[in-house]
């Protein structure tokens, strides 16, 4: 009954999301990979020349998504399977056992942030849809503690930890958390992911935006503003 309650749930945000004009997929084709790299390169974190080399050996194994708005690229995010390289361990110390995989490389096009979260929540429908189909279980992300606050939303289970001292010894992760492009480090289970409790939290707070639009609305904010001079 769950699944049929989930599978309900993603097929009404993918109708919503492509009413809209976006489309999200498991990139499979040499032009989604271009245009996914194409957007990292853009608008992702830019290491230093020293350090950009060793960075991008860890990309070619990884599972990639995309996110189209109209056919123009808007965002993009990666799953790398720790059995194949455990970046997290290398670069962090973190996840010695090798226990979940990583999300690397999220990015969401700065001109289309007034649908951040449809497009963040869009690319994680893909990668809960192949976790879940390929017996992944977990995921681990290292980032900024505002993006998971924000994810923490939809899913009150990640558990978000502060990076210690110790784990920042390596070039490469002294770099990220001097620069604040790292802070923090989450652990998310993938079926804590609910499709149906995403889209009803989804949909509650696209509700909540278009009342603050209504004539009702816009009436009692003008009326407000006459009592305050």
């Amino acid at each position: 009954m769950k699944k049929l309650i989930d599978d309900a749930a993603i097929m009404v945000f993918t109708a919503i999301s492509r009413i809209k004009g976006y489309q999200f997929r498991l990139v499979s084709t040499t032009q989604e990979d271009r245009d996914a790299e194409r957007l990292f390169r853009a608008q992702g974190y830019k290491l230093p020349q020293d350090y950009q080399h060793e960075m991008y050996q860890y990309k070619p194994e990884t599972i990639r998504f995309i996110a189209y708005y109209k056919g123009e690229v808007v965002g993009t995010v990666s799953l790398a399977d720790p059995g194949i390289v455990n970046r997290p361990f290398l670069l962090h110390g973190l996840d010695a056992a090798g226990e979940h995989f990583e999300i690397q490389s999220l990015i969401v096009s700065k001109d289309h942030r007034e649908c951040s979260q449809l497009v963040l929540l869009g690319l994680f429908k893909e990668m809960y849809l192949w976790s879940v189909r390929n017996g992944v279980r977990s995921w681990i992300s290292l980032g900024l503690r505002q993006l998971y606050i924000t994810m923490r939303r939809y899913n009150k289970q990640i558990s978000l930890l502060p990076i210690a001292a110790e784990n920042r010894q390596h070039p490469i992760a002294a770099y990220l958390y001097a620069n604040n492009i790292f802070d923090s480090c989450a652990i998310m289970q993938v079926k804590d992911f609910s499709p149906c409790q995403i889209l009803v939290k989804f949909l509650k707070k696209r509700i909540r935006k278009l009342a603050n639009y209504s004539p009702a609305s816009i009436y009692a904010r003008y009326e407000l503003s006459l009592l305050n001079g």
